[in-house]
């Protein structure tokens, strides 16, 4: 329970203080004054009559300021503050006890509570005792002191912080002092709660409560024999029908953990259940009988309350004889009492109980009994959790029995599937959740045994998984159209967890759903397909298809293909199954397809040679499908092989699928030694393939097949054979050296080479290491950059070769990448930069001279355009410092120092190689920031603050964004001492550069502010600066007001969306059955000040209804079924939407139907809908009446009567309205008397321009009345008219535009 909170001093009552009147809140010289009037009082006249201050206050006075000073000296000596003189408070004197027991307790040091003064009192004066008589203020001593004090202290609220203390000290008492003292403890704690069992301290009995149950809880079994010991526990239950919800709490916590966290229980060998289980049980059967089920039943629904957290550690006789009375209450059809017995038996099964605390037969036999308790199909809360209270029966009993819940799920699933029917959704989706929740938790888990049972049976018996599928299966019926989506999920949950056991048993219902899937607009579409993808991937795509065939044979006269939705879902899901079946049913109705398309091109019909074309690259898109773990590799491939091959080779539309299907039949084939070998076999015959059609002449290099072929080709060598792939190697290189080669083919080739240097020996790659000696200095800067691609290959050491063949020359490699530096061409930046990587990575000596002569290039390399290159370079200048480190034998700190100052040296240089320099010193920086000394970083800070002066750009731009590094790498303590020289370097900048770069300063500028306080950075900036700072700073405010109230917002936001959202997964029954807890806890009262917000009237507590369905319909209550008619919600007493009858006839007001004929109609909807520009026409008018001041026209017409004359003749028909219904003899508009009427058009809508006059505008007058104050407002009302008018019409133009 919630601490206690005190109450509000604020009386929200009818009548408010006194307000400002409007327009008055912010008057500086308000009527009332009073507090004005005191002061001035106060400070501008003499005191008038006898003052309070005497020579025996002023000494009072002194007295305690002396106390207060000694106290102060007292707890500075103890504590050891350094802080200075603190402020003493009326606690100071209790910070004497050192007991970690009464840590919390400290903390009251700061409260005005009474309650924790006393507290502190009590130990203050425990505290004094112990060490007067030299204590050690152990736990034992304060246990013995408190104890003591408890029987002689005198008053509740000294009573209560004593016990209070013993609470917190008991917890801790050797269990030997607790034991061997027990029937002490127990008398003087039962004393002092029979004395004070009414007391106003609630915190009194609740600590009595806590101390018994430490007491109880660590005496052995051989104890609770004892008829006094039980006599104790008694009158802990007693206490749990409290009428304080507190100590009702407090005394329901301490029976749980008694009975659950005995010391006894907690051992391995620890007794089924405890001796006071049984004791508990028949007190709270006795309870229960006793007060019933009527009216409140208060009593009742506290039991029922403690029987949920306690009733799964019962012995077998109690468990069933709680049972029998929790089942005899819920017949009494009080509402309350049904959904806290309910939450009971939730709480019972959620705890999985023991078996010899409830063995399988006795939750059986609930779960058959709660049948008869099922309340109706439209009541939302009770069903919601009965169906909650089955699922959690059912899932333990299945722990339990398998073949006992096996035998009782047909049951629940035809209830659930009943459920589906109900006019509310929640429950239909709570039933579904349900139905999928104990087919993974009843029958997935128990797969042995429901294996067993299908295998055993015979056909004609049906077994309780076949009842079970055939309830879900009845749901594709029209009864249940409204929920097919939940009956579609239930159906794909049966399809996961039992397609590959029965799969004879499904293919019915899979054809029925195809039925569906084909009707018009059927709305579940998504279910559907994603229900038999699951069944693909469970059952196969050859069971699938013998229930549901494509019905695609490529003599089809129909070109609708009204089965063709199912390509795509075997798409998604194949996987695991038979490469053999694709071979045997797909590749000849691909082929036949093919064919059809071919014929239909030769004969010009275009649209079905398309049809077919697209129908057999569909097809052909099922083969990765098919090779993602296939079943029948081994068996399969051989039949398949070559037409992949011919289909790589010969079929560019087929290229991509082909490959990516044989990319993964080569990963998934690595993981077993038997499809290894196989698919190995074939990379004679695949690599040629794969290498002419690679290297032949294309339009474009950088073709996507050309990637896709090349990533199939490194794949495939991780199988090929070594001999195999040193073969092709010759192959490549004799090919790269011969001179009648094109330039994309040699390119190719270089491809191939750098795929096959992980895959062949040492003769090769010295081989290789000649080829590119010689291309690295080529002018073909592709060829070059490929070089160095199979340069980083053999450096990178991805097989033993090639690291020996690196280890044995990596002299020779060094100075052939210093050789060629010159040579080299932006785009090979990237790949000679990784080449130094590795070499750094391989040497274990010292090469310094080698590392000095890579650092310009590593820095350089900063600012290459290429972002691979740039990080390639980061990257460099990592492994330097690393390989600087490993040689070294100086500290850390040093040798990291001269690793910045060999890279410093580059501040000398040109503006680009500053800019350069500075980026690599931002990089080092962050990496080795933990390791940068003190002098080292003064001079990094000094540096900063001379590149920030200079007049180059891009030197200043580097230099900001290592200014923002070292902000963030480095404590405010650390720069503090360099902060007066930042700032100083910041507001120096030329004026060009601190133009550019005023949004960068300004962000460097907040960090500082962050860093070292606004009023730090504000004194040290010049005047001229000052209004960024004040700008800065409120920005910074906004920001941060702005993300905390986004914050808010959107937790708010989420909030809402999660209570607008139905919670269909009954989780917990806790939060089904919130409405139904009529126990009100004071710790809510001071809730009851907080405003309320607006929300939805809730049906009281307790409250019932009866369902009748007519008059004569009389509800008996003897009858087992009655629980269905007596709802927890009120009924809808309106016809139900699916029953009620609708059509399509008018009604008049007093009820009547109005049948027109369909002439009649048509003339209504002809007046009833207007023309776009008929309407424009309208509103033009509307706007010229506005501007001529007169009244606007209501467009509302007059309801005609709906009563006609039988013998009267029909009216004859007049003219009006406008469009087609506009009088013909009349102009359009009457004639215009008043301003533009000569301007008006004679055959047209609107006005027309004319010779020799003002363009037809509305032009208003000047008028010097319109001056005068008191007639000013009359003139504001004709424009307001003219305004109005003008904007109506502009929206009416705008919505004429969007129509056309």
């Amino acid at each position: 329970m919630a601490g206690g909170k005190l109450k509000s001093g604020t009386k929200h009552g009818k009548h408010k203080g006194k307000r400002w009147k409007k327009g008055h809140s912010s008057d500086s010289n308000p009527q009332i004054r009073k507090h004005r009037l005191t002061a001035k009082n106060r400070f501008f006249n003499q005191n008038v009559g006898s003052s309070g201050l005497t020579e025996a206050a002023l000494a009072k006075h002194d007295e305690i300021s002396e106390d207060r000073e000694d106290d102060i000296t007292s707890t500075e000596k103890e504590t050891g503050s350094v802080s200075g003189r603190t402020f003493s408070t009326w606690a100071t004197n209790w910070t004497e006890c050192t007991n970690t027991t009464f840590s919390r307790v400290h903390r009251y040091a700061s409260s005005n509570s009474a309650m924790h003064k006393e507290i502190l009192a009590v130990l203050a004066a425990v505290t004094e005792v112990i060490k007067a008589s030299g204590g050690k203020e152990s736990e034992t001593e304060y246990f013995a002191a408190l104890m003591t004090s408890l029987e002689s202290v005198e008053g509740e609220q000294s009573l209560a912080a004593v016990a209070y203390l013993l609470s917190l000290v008991m917890k801790r008492v050797p269990p030997a002092v607790l034991k061997s003292r027990f029937s002490d403890i127990a008398k003087a704690l039962l004393h002092v709660m029979a004395t004070h069992v009414n007391t106003q301290f609630t915190s009194l009995s609740r600590s009595i409560i806590v101390c018994l149950t430490s007491v109880l809880r660590v005496q052995d079994p051989i104890v609770w024999n004892d008829s006094s010991t039980l006599q104790i526990y008694h009158g802990l239950l007693a206490l749990t029908t409290h009428h304080k919800p507190k100590v009702r709490k407090a005394a329901h916590h301490a029976v749980c953990v008694i009975l659950k966290g005995s010391a006894f229980m907690q051992h391995p060998e620890s007794p089924p259940y405890h001796p006071a289980s049984s004791t508990t049980a028949k007190y709270c059967i006795q309870q229960m009988e006793d007060t019933g089920g009527t009216g409140e039943a208060t009593t009742t629904l506290h039991m029922l309350g403690l029987l949920k957290d306690v009733l799964a550690v019962f012995p077998q006789h109690s468990v069933k004889a709680a049972c029998e009375t929790i089942l005899r209450l819920m017949t009494l059809s009080n509402v309350l009492v049904t959904s806290v017995a309910m939450q009971t038996l939730h709480g019972m099964f959620s705890m999985q109980p023991k078996a010899s605390s409830l063995p399988a037969e006795l939750n059986a036999q609930i779960i058959t009994a709660l049948y008869d308790y099922q309340p109706g199909e439209n009541d939302v809360q009770p069903l919601t959790a009965w169906l909650a209270v089955m699922e959690k029966a059912h899932v333990n009993l299945g722990r339990i029995d398998a073949k006992l819940c096996i035998s009782h799920l047909p049951r629940i699933f035809n209830s659930a599937m009943k459920c589906l029917l109900s006019e509310k959704a929640e429950i239909a989706h709570v039933a579904a959740d349900t139905l999928k929740i104990l087919l993974n938790n009843c029958v997935a888990t128990n797969m042995a045994f429901v294996k067993s049972v299908l295998t055993t049976a015979a056909e004609s018996i049906p077994t309780p998984i076949h009842k079970m599928f055939r309830a879900v299966e009845g749901g594709l019926s029209y009864q249940f159209h409204a929920e097919w989506g939940q009956v579609l999920q239930i159906l794909a949950a049966f399809f996961e967890v039992l397609g590959q056991e029965c799969p004879k048993m499904m293919k019915k219902c899979l054809v029925s759903m195809a039925d569906l899937r084909d009707s018009h607009r059927f709305p579940y579409k998504a279910e559907l397909d994603h229900a038999v993808g699951v069944a693909v991937r469970r059952m196969g795509p050859r069971l699938v298809l013998e229930a549901v065939p494509l019905q695609i044979t490529g003599n089809e006269d129909n070109y609708e293909f009204p089965r063709s939705w199912l390509i795509p879902v075997l798409r998604d899901n194949i996987k695991e199954t038979e490469l053999g079946f694709f071979t045997s049913y797909f590749l000849p109705l691909a082929a036949r397809l093919r064919a059809k398309s071919i014929t239909y091109s030769k004969e010009d019909h275009l649209v079905e040679s398309k049809t077919y074309d697209a129908l057999q690259l569909q097809i052909w898109s099922l083969l990765p499908g098919f090779c993602t773990r296939p079943t029948d590799l081994k068996q399969s491939f051989k039949g398949v092989a070559k037409i992949l091959g011919s289909a790589i080779s010969d079929r560019a539309d087929l290229r991509m699928t082909v490959m990516a299907s044989l990319r993964k039949l080569i990963q998934h084939s690595l993981e077993k030694e038997d499809n290894r070998t196989e698919v190995a076999k074939y990379a004679k015959n695949f690599l040629p393939i794969l290498f002419n059609v690679f290297t032949v002449d294309t339009e474009y290099e950088k073709d996507p097949t050309r990637l896709a072929m090349l990533e199939t080709i490194k794949t495939y060598l991780q199988l090929a054979d070594r001999q195999l792939t040193a073969s092709f190697c010759d192959k490549c290189l004799d090919k790269m050296l011969g001179q009648d080669i094109g330039s994309l083919q040699r390119h190719s080739l270089m491809d191939l080479a750098i795929a096959m240097v992980p895959h062949v020996n040492k003769p090769r790659l010295h081989r290789m290491h000649g080829f590119i000696v010689l291309q690295l200095e080529s002018t073909d800067k592709t060829v070059q950059k490929k070089s160095y691609r199979i340069l980083e290959e053999i450096c990178a050491g991805k097989s033993p070769e090639s690291i020996q063949f690196v280890t044995e020359n990596l002299t020779e490699l060094q100075k052939l990448l210093l050789k060629s530096l010159s040579s080299s061409g932006p785009s090979s930046k990237a790949p000679r930069l990784r080449c130094l990587c590795h070499i750094f990575k391989n040497l274990k000596s010292s090469q310094h001279e080698f590392l000095i002569a890579v650092v310009p290039e590593a820095v350089l390399c900063t600012k290459e355009v290429g972002e691979r290159a740039r990080t390639a370079a980061y990257n460099l200048l990592d492994n330097m410092g690393t390989a600087q480190l490993t040689w070294s034998d100086k500290p850390q700190q040093e040798t990291v120092q001269n690793y910045f100052e060999l890279v410093m040296a580059g501040l000398a240089g040109s503006p680009h190689m500053v800019s350069a320099t500075v980026l690599a010193l931002t990089r080092l920086l962050y990496l080795y920031k933990a390791d940068i000394s003190r002098d080292l970083l003064e001079l990094l800070v000094d540096q900063a603050c001379l590149l920030l002066t200079s007049k180059a750009r891009e030197i200043v731009q580097s230099a900001l964004g290592y200014l923002k590094v070292l902000l963030s790498s480095f404590q405010d303590v650390d720069l503090a001492q360099h902060l007066k020289k930042l700032v100083l370097s910041l507001v120096s900048m030329k004026e060009d550069n601190k133009h550019h770069f005023r949004f960068k300063a300004k962000e460097i500028f907040g960090r500082l502010i962050r860093k070292f306080s606004y009023e730090t950075i504000y004194s040290m900036v010049p005047e001229s600066h000052h209004k960024m700072l004040v700008n800065l700073r409120k920005t910074q405010e906004r920001a941060k007001k702005k993300k905390k109230q986004g914050g808010e917002y959107d937790e708010d936001e989420e909030e809402e969306e999660k209570s607008l959202k139905p919670s269909f997964t009954a989780e917990s029954i806790d939060d089904i059955l919130r409405d139904t807890d009529s126990e009100i806890d004071d710790v809510d009262d001071s809730r009851q000040t907080k405003a309320k917000k607006p929300h939805k009237k809730v049906a009281k507590s307790g409250s019932a209804w009866l369902k009748e369905t007519g008059d004569d319909d009389i509800v008996d209550f003897m009858d087992p079924g009655v629980s269905k008619k007596v709802l927890a919600t009120k009924p809808d007493s309106s016809v139900s939407s699916k029953k009620a009858i609708k059509h399509d006839f008018k009604m008049a007001p007093d009820g009547r139907l109005i049948i027109t004929e369909e002439k009649e109609e048509m003339d209504t909807k002809i007046k009833k809908g207007k023309n776009v520009k008929e309407e424009a026409m309208d509103d033009l008018d509307e706007l010229l009446d506005a501007m001529e001041g007169n009244p606007k026209k209501s467009r509302k017409r007059k309801m005609e009567s709906v009563e006609v004359d039988e013998d009267e003749a029909p009216a004859k028909y007049k003219a009006g309205g406008s469009g087609i219904h506009r009088p013909i003899a009349v102009g359009k508009r009457k004639d215009r008397t008043g301003m533009g009427v000569e301007y008006k058009a004679k055959k047209a809508g609107g006005d027309v321009k004319k010779k020799g006059k003002p363009d037809p505008f509305a032009y208003v007058p000047l008028d010097f009345k319109q001056l005068n104050k008191r007639k000013r407002a009359k003139a504001a009302g004709q424009f307001k008219n003219l305004v109005k008018g003008a904007k109506k019409g502009a929206i009416s133009g705008k919505r004429a535009k969007r129509r056309k």
